[in-house]
């Protein structure tokens, strides 16, 4: 298996005290989204699924969204002379770039994983409002 980042809404931002605590709900607004919006085609239900991946960095540990698939046989269906593979391939990349340009970043999907964190928070203690620095 391999994997194809799809990428993040930047709600969380690394230096913000709740970053841990955001990034856990903006990942997990954003995963329903891909999993709603762009379900995985019924062909490639055993080939692809989507994730929260960690990655590491100098300055702290980011997620993302990704795309884990089987590089291996989808490959294959590039080199295979069976045009209906090819077809396949095809359908699978074309998929794949329509589900990239999502926008992640839109104001509602912002919208939303405020909202969720809002509701994660303690609004007396006033923890919900370093969500209105945050872009």
């Amino acid at each position: 298996m391999d994997y194809l980042v799809l990428g993040s809404n930047g709600f969380a931002q690394m230096g913000d005290s709740a970053f841990y605590e955001k990034l856990k709900i903006e990942m997990r607004v954003l995963l329903d989204y891909f999993q709603s919006s762009f379900p995985i085609p019924q062909k490639f239900k055993t080939l692809a699924y989507y994730s929260v991946k960690t990655f590491h960095h100098d300055f702290g540990d980011y997620q993302e969204i990704v795309l884990w698939y089987d590089r291996d046989y989808i490959d294959s269906l590039e080199e295979s002379e069976i045009e209906s593979d090819n077809e396949l391939f095809d359908l699978f990349w074309s998929w794949f770039r329509v589900i990239e340009s999502a926008d992640l970043e839109s104001e509602e999907l912002t919208d939303q994983i405020k909202a969720a964190y809002n509701k994660s928070v303690d609004v007396s203690k006033g923890e919900h409002l370093s969500v209105s620095i945050a872009s």
